[in-house]
């Protein structure tokens, strides 16, 4: 549990109220004047406690200068943990307890215990044998760090590419790397667990607080050390996972035109203050985007109506099309008929026209020879009716010839109309495919943005609850803290309650007794064992100062019989009744 420091403490002159300002609460208290000595004490007992070193923010790096920080970099934090901290980080390292409301409880079985920790009063015992050898005289303190707990943590590309590899790589990985940061400050690994029921995999490890030579991590980590280990943290990741980097550094980030709070750890206070609106901020983005979304969906909704329409007009044009390829076959076939028929005509027409020259030379020759022979007369009239015969025939056959030709020549443009038609159908559906096409191209680099745009703001979101988890947990230390302070000054009055009153006292053989012990008992157990034993002091000294009241009383009454004897002087009987005012005064 984290100790909140009072940033400022104030007496009123008076000495009736005392101000107690931290950065999570303000409070004024009325006090009476025996009280500003446990007051005092308290503070001191809360400035003891309070650990001014946080979870130090980590220097990062990479070789392209970028103002934000890099989502493919490994990182690893640092912190030092007296014994009541080390036991809480012991219960949520290795999941005692009451779960945090950040954790999947359907995923806890999936953590992995690499290296169980030993019990930590043996790490104490051997962090102050580690001191005796370094030479140290003095005791070391009860609130001294007992272990340093650390973290190793991805970026989000970074813990996609982690997350690829099998399980027992990803544990070689985080082994060999919490033994290289141990042996790189000079200490022993004492547990490492890989956690699995959060929104991303990351590893808890502990380390022994001292070096093998006796110094404590803090001193012996000089500057430049955390830089090292987030080197040493890439270099070891990329041999698992080439992909992953090191962070980048902050001054690195600030050249790049990154501002300089954006490169600060913000305090629980700050949270208090950003989340909210941040969050209402993506939640509006969120929002704005939905609506877009749902607007380009309508809109490919409606797009998808009209070119289902379109593919059913397309259907229909291309039933249309066969239709009329298929008129357009036929039309051909019957051409080609016409047109065979027409020179099978014509080649009857002209064996006719051969024949009848044939049958007029014959009567030339006939008129020319005048034969006046009544066969050949006979025959010549044969011959005439023949030759009308054939030019009636020959006429008939020409006509049709004509009237054929004429059909042939009409069938032959409504062709070629129709042709036409259909290369006009052809390109114009064509053209409305190829709109259509760029429409649900446009529609989909949209969807595709939306979505990307979509997935950013649910990871932003994941970022907030994470934080706003993280603030929570942050809120019930603080209202545990509130608790401990509340009781502590309850435990307070109550004692000096009890010393007004007379409920706490010494009695005959020498022992301290206090009627009502349950508020006393209900402070922390720092507090009892910080604050008992000035109580008991003062006790005992208000005991004495009552039994030495007694006496001098006992004295002067005494004095004051002397005193009023009748044997006194003048002299000494004048000095004897101004010695008797001044003590009624």
């Amino acid at each position: 549990m984290r100790s909140v420091p009072l940033r400022r403490r104030e007496i009123t002159p008076d000495a009736s109220r005392v101000v107690i300002s931290s950065r999570f609460c303000h409070a004024e208290v009325d006090v009476a004047d025996k009280q500003m000595i446990l007051l005092k004490l308290v503070f001191r007992i809360f400035d003891d406690r309070a650990d001014p070193r946080g979870m130090k923010d980590l220097p990062d790096t990479q070789t392209q200068l970028s103002p934000d920080g890099n989502p493919r970099a490994v990182s690893v934090r640092l912190e030092s943990r007296n014994m009541s901290k080390a036991k809480g980080t012991r219960r949520h390292d290795f999941r005692i307890g009451k779960l945090p409301n950040y954790v999947n409880k359907d995923r806890v079985d999936l953590n992995c215990t690499l290296m169980p920790m030993r019990p930590l009063p043996e790490i104490q015992k051997e962090n102050a044998e580690l001191r005796k050898k370094a030479g140290r005289q003095r005791a070391m303190k009860s609130n001294a760090a007992v272990i340093t707990s650390g973290i190793i943590t991805f970026g989000r590309e970074a813990a996609r590419m982690f997350e690829t590899l099998p399980p027992d790589r990803q544990d070689d990985a985080f082994r060999n790397l919490a033994k290289a940061i141990a042996a790189q400050l000079d200490t022993s690994l004492e547990s490492l667990v890989v956690h699995l029921d959060e929104s991303t995999i990351h590893a808890h490890f502990t380390l022994r607080s001292y070096t093998t030579a006796g110094l404590a991590l803090s001193e012996a980590a000089k500057r430049g050390t955390m830089a090292r280990l987030q080197d040493l943290a890439a270099e070891i990741m990329q041999q698992y996972e080439p992909g992953i980097e090191r962070g980048h550094r902050k001054w690195d980030r600030i050249e790049a035109g990154a501002d300089y709070p954006d490169t600060l750890h913000r305090s629980v206070r700050e949270l208090h203050q950003d989340l909210p609106a941040e969050l209402e901020v993506l939640r509006r983005q969120r929002d704005e985007q939905q609506r877009a979304l749902a607007e380009i969906s309508s809109e490919r909704k409606a797009e998808r109506v009209a070119l289902d329409a379109l593919l059913a007009d397309r259907e229909d044009v291309e039933t249309d099309l066969d239709l009329m390829r298929e008129e357009q076959q036929t039309r051909i076939a019957e051409l080609a008929r016409m047109k065979a028929d027409e020179k099978a005509q014509q080649a009857e027409l002209d064996v006719l026209t051969a024949s009848a020259d044939k049958t007029r030379r014959h009567l030339a020759e006939l008129d020319a020879k005048a034969v006046e022979e009544e066969k050949k007369d006979k025959r010549r009239k044969t011959y005439l009716v023949r030759l009308e015969k054939k030019e009636t025939e020959i006429a008939a056959q020409q006509a049709d010839l004509a009237r054929r030709s004429a059909d042939t020549a009409a069938a032959e443009a409504a062709l070629t109309e129709t042709a036409r038609h259909i290369e006009t159908r052809e390109a114009d559906l064509a053209l409305r495919e190829q709109r259509q096409t760029e429409a649900a191209e446009t529609t989909r680099l949209k969807g595709v943005q939306l979505e990307a745009e979509a997935v950013d703001v649910s990871r932003r979101e994941e970022e907030v609850a994470a934080a706003r988890s993280n603030l929570e947990t942050e809120a019930e230390e603080v209202r545990t803290q509130k608790w401990e302070l509340d009781t502590s000054l309850a435990a307070i009055d109550h004692v000096l309650g009890a010393v007004e009153t007379g409920a706490i006292r010494v009695n005959d053989n020498g022992k301290i007794t206090l009627d009502d012990t349950a508020p006393v008992l209900a402070a922390p157990k720092f507090l009892r064992s910080r604050l008992l034993p000035s109580i008991i002091r003062l006790v005992r000294k208000i005991d004495e100062t009552d039994k030495r009241a007694s006496r001098v009383e006992e004295m002067m009454t005494r004095v004051r019989r002397l005193l009023c004897r009748p044997d006194v002087p003048k002299d000494v009987e004048k000095e004897a009744n101004e010695i008797t005012l001044d003590w009624d005064m």
